[in-house]
């Protein structure tokens, strides 16, 4: 059999050369990892294109929202707000043990410091206008992601505050200017939603925020 061998490669034409195998550009793209979880594939739907974007979703849920037919406004809306809370409820937590309460209202020297405490010890008045003032909220917010979405941008309700206070320097960026503070903003909420919730495990666990308290 191996005397055969010869005898075949006689009738092989001379100038017999290797062709390269070229891989198609596609399964080279399905191939790209996330930038946050190098070792996972990154997900189709996450292409960069949002702020603070980095191809984080290990459990999927973009993909199954895309494939279902939906977007990914509304998860990023709720993502914002979320983060939005977080944000000022760090405030809260740091900022009557280090300054105090507010001065000059009787109702609120018999409710502690401690924000896990202070929350059943509102007066009743305070707290339907708490409540009635996050739902008016939710509401008004529902009508602008649930209503007409032409033109819609998740987080933006028709109110800035930030114009208010940096003299119009908002208005005046430019579309990368405006997409790099958009990602500070979700990153400082994904940072607070992390720390808002280690600190309420360990207020409750220890009753302090050590060392910041």
């Amino acid at each position: 059999m191996l005397a055969f061998l010869p005898s075949v490669t006689a009738f092989a034409p001379q100038n017999f050369m290797l062709v390269p195998v070229i891989t198609p550009v596609a399964s080279i793209v399905m191939q790209e990892r996330s930038a946050s979880i190098p070792f996972l594939k990154k997900p189709p739907a996450l292409d960069g294109t949002l702020p603070g974007d980095v191809g984080f979703d290990p459990l999927g849920f973009s993909t199954t929202i895309t494939e279902l037919g939906g977007d990914l406004s509304y998860v990023r809306e709720a993502e914002l707000m979320h983060g939005r809370q977080a944000m000022l409820a760090t405030v809260g937590f740091v900022f009557p043990a280090v300054f105090g309460k507010l001065p000059g209202v009787e109702w609120v020297k018999d409710v502690p410091v401690n924000p896990l405490e202070a929350q059943y010890q509102l007066p009743t008045q305070i707290l339907v206008q708490t409540v009635g003032s996050i739902f008016i909220a939710e509401a008004l917010r529902s009508r602008i992601i649930f209503g007409d979405r032409d033109g819609y941008v998740p987080g933006e309700h028709g109110m800035n505050p930030g114009e208010v206070f940096d003299g119009g320097l908002t208005k005046s960026m430019t579309p990368e200017q405006l997409h790099t503070m958009k990602t500070k903003e979700i990153n400082n909420g994904r940072l607070a939603m992390i720390a808002i919730t280690g600190m309420f495990f360990q207020l409750q666990v220890t009753g302090h925020i050590w060392p910041l308290l």
